[in-house]
């Protein structure tokens, strides 16, 4: 198995986001608020990292790009600019739905709208 530049980077946004998370909350799973917009935003780098380096299925990195979105910018009073960076930092790596980069942000728009709600419903 041969590691492209593409899995590299894929797997460097993801550590540099746990490292991230883990340095705002000191480790903490004790504020739910954190937990949804920054630990959750490290777990969907670490699944938009095993897309690319996997081939797994485009549209589920996609979605992942869509809820860090929702964290950036939906989730809080204003966006923070970190998790807006790693959303574009993925997007040039990330396979394409069905060869195209507009279904893929349509995608992860939808996620991030979706994911919006539920959040505010519970």
């Amino acid at each position: 198995m041969r590691i492209g530049t593409r899995a590299i980077a894929a797997a460097f946004d993801a550590i540099v986001m746990i490292a991230a998370a883990y340095t705002i909350t000191g480790g903490s799973f004790a504020d739910p608020h954190a937990d949804i917009v920054v630990w959750g935003s490290a777990a969907a780098a670490v699944v938009a990292a095993l897309v690319v380096l996997g081939s797994g299925p485009a549209a589920v990195g996609w979605v992942a790009v869509g809820y860090v979105l929702f964290a950036a910018f939906l989730a809080v009073v204003r966006p923070v600019p970190l998790l807006v960076l790693l959303a574009v930092a993925y997007m040039p790596i990330l396979p394409r739905p069905r060869g195209s980069l507009v279904q893929g942000l349509l995608i992860a728009a939808a996620t991030a709208v979706v994911v919006a709600i539920a959040v505010r419903a519970l």
